[in-house]
């Protein structure tokens, strides 16, 4: 039996070389994710999220379209696929972006991510009733103690979010961040079944595309870059969400669930309220109070438990090749 090339060799020199690709990408992704919480803090306040997520956007697809002549990214895709990518773009662009930044606008960064970071139990609930993910008694134990951490962090700054918004804006909040949830997690289980059909590069690239297309329309005067004060505030979030939070990160999160499956890159990315706990702190002045500290810790030891002890084989199970799938699926671009 040859040993599996996809996992890293233990005499590899390198401190990373002992962790998958896939646990590697997920990592950046927490960063440049849990930050974004707070880059949106302040310019979510300053102009409509409905005005930001075109903006977002239609400057993404005008990108995703230049890079398009140097890179044949729109090549290669069945019209089935084309039809699978829009509906992709529909649930994770359209959908799950609006009622996102909605949330981000209303809420505190950290309450948020709290919420987004139940979706991965959601996942992980999903893959082992259809057996695409397999887990042990100790790691279902070790997610309830993630999850247990990260409630304490979020506890500990909830009296301080309600007092910035108010009890009825902060109610309306809650709710974009649990239909925020509920997208989320149908664009991820989504995204696993395009992996098999399209290449890294388009599932990240194509949906951005076809999410600007169907946005722009909507408020044609909000596709021009924002003047006035705080102008550069704006445009500077704008261009972190678009290159670090958007391509960036959409190509990392692919590549994640790709290699090591939506629940595992999931559960990686509860490590995001920490993040933007940290963040929050030093560039919002919102301070950490002893309990949020206390949950980052609670939270750690879950994330070693869950992934420190697993078996190497205990994985991602891959789903096998369908000769009829495989027809229609592109080359790999990236």
């Amino acid at each position: 039996m040859t040993p599996d090339s996809s996992r890293p060799s233990s005499s590899d020199p390198l401190w990373f070389g002992r962790f998958r690709k896939g646990t590697l990408a997920a990592w950046v992704v927490v960063l440049f994710w849990g930050f974004h919480y707070v880059v949106l803090y302040r310019p979510l306040r300053l102009i409509d999220p409905e005005r930001y997520l075109i903006l977002r956007f239609f400057w993404a697809a005008i990108l995703v379209l230049i890079f398009s002549l140097f890179v044949p990214v729109l090549r290669g895709i069945s019209r089935k696929n084309w039809q699978r990518l829009f509906l992709l773009s529909l649930v994770g662009i359209v959908a799950y972006q609006w009622v996102f930044l909605k949330a981000a606008s209303l809420l505190d960064p950290v309450s948020l991510v709290l919420i987004l970071s139940l979706g991965p139990v959601l996942v992980a609930l999903y893959g082992h009733v259809k057996g695409h993910e397999s887990f042990s008694p100790l790691q279902w134990g070790s997610m309830a103690l993630i999850g247990v951490g990260i409630f304490l962090v979020v506890r500990g700054a909830l009296p301080q979010a309600v007092s910035r918004t108010g009890s009825e804006r902060h109610g309306e909040g809650l709710l974009m961040a649990v239909l925020s949830l509920l997208f989320f997690t149908v664009w991820t289980l989504m995204t696993r079944e395009m992996t098999r059909r399209v290449s890294t590069l388009q599932i990240t690239l194509v949906p951005v595309l076809l999410g600007g297309i169907v946005l722009a329309p909507l408020h044609p005067a909000w596709i021009l870059p924002p003047s006035g004060v705080h102008a550069r505030l704006i445009i500077f979030s704008l261009l972190y969400s678009i290159f670090f939070a958007l391509f960036f990160s959409y190509y990392l999160w692919n590549v994640a669930v790709a290699d090591i499956g939506p629940a595992r890159a999931g559960l990686w990315t509860n490590g995001q309220p920490v993040v933007a706990a940290i963040g929050s702190a030093i560039f919002l002045g919102h301070r950490m109070g002893t309990l949020q500290m206390v949950g980052g810790v609670v939270a750690l030891a879950g994330y070693w438990l869950f992934f420190g002890l697993e078996k190497p084989g205990a994985a991602f199970r891959r789903g096998t090749s369908h000769p009829g799938k495989d027809a229609e699926s592109s080359s790999d671009l990236s």
